[in-house]
């Protein structure tokens, strides 16, 4: 599915702020939180994200949703990976 197709999917299901995000650099960034539910799709690269659940890799064409309030953290796993992001309040 292109970008454009994926951006108005998320859009479609009431998620607002549907963007084209780079993924975070190959290193861990700290576990933190968000006030609203989150979305992300990968493209390019993939995404490992640690939660309550564990650890899991991503790859492009996977989906990953985050409720509100859901603590992870997350890294890429090259340079200049990218996803497409989206919040539901």
């Amino acid at each position: 599915m292109d970008e454009s197709t994926l951006i108005s999917q998320l859009e479609s299901e009431g998620f607002t702020d549907v963007r084209v995000c780079p993924i975070p650099p190959p290193e861990d960034l700290p576990e933190h939180t968000h006030d609203e539910h989150t979305v992300h799709i990968i493209l390019e690269g993939d995404l490992i994200i640690t939660d309550h659940a564990g650890t899991h890799t991503y790859h492009p064409g996977d989906r990953v949703d985050f409720p509100a309030g859901t603590t992870h953290k997350a890294k890429g796993t090259i340079e200049n990976g990218r996803m497409v992001i989206g919040v539901k309040m």
